[in-house]
């Protein structure tokens, strides 16, 4: 069950959530699932940087966030779209699982075929 602003919903009911990293993990994997015959998903990368003022110090602190967003390239209500905020302290163990879980999902690529050319 995951929590945003206050409803509970299950993975599915809800068609864009912000979830926490491992939530956001485990729903990358029902989605690499469900698109595993015939889809695409789409995973994107987005540098955040939040200014926080310190009242005491009057001193600026520049917290680095990445906005990671995921999606089935469908399109219309059917699309489904899921994210999570990456801390800069976490980005090290959020790298590490999501290429396990990349190598795990690989497996559905097809090679492609060189076509021969003709001598003449």
């Amino acid at each position: 069950v995951y929590k945003r602003q206050g409803i509970n919903a299950e993975y599915g009911e809800r068609k864009n959530m912000l979830l926490d990293n491992d939530a956001f993990l485990t729903a990358l994997t029902k989605l690499f699932d469900s698109t595993k015959q015939t889809g695409t998903v789409y995973v994107t990368f987005k540098t955040i940087t939040h200014t926080e003022v310190k009242k005491k110090t009057k001193n600026k602190v520049e917290e680095q966030q990445c906005l990671v967003r995921a999606t089935d390239g469908k399109s219309g209500n059917k699309k489904t779209k899921i994210s999570t905020l990456l801390r800069a302290k976490d980005v090290n163990r959020f790298q590490m699982q999501y290429n396990t879980l990349m190598k795990a999902h690989m497996d559905g690529l097809n090679k492609k075929t060189k076509k021969r050319k003709m001598k003449v």
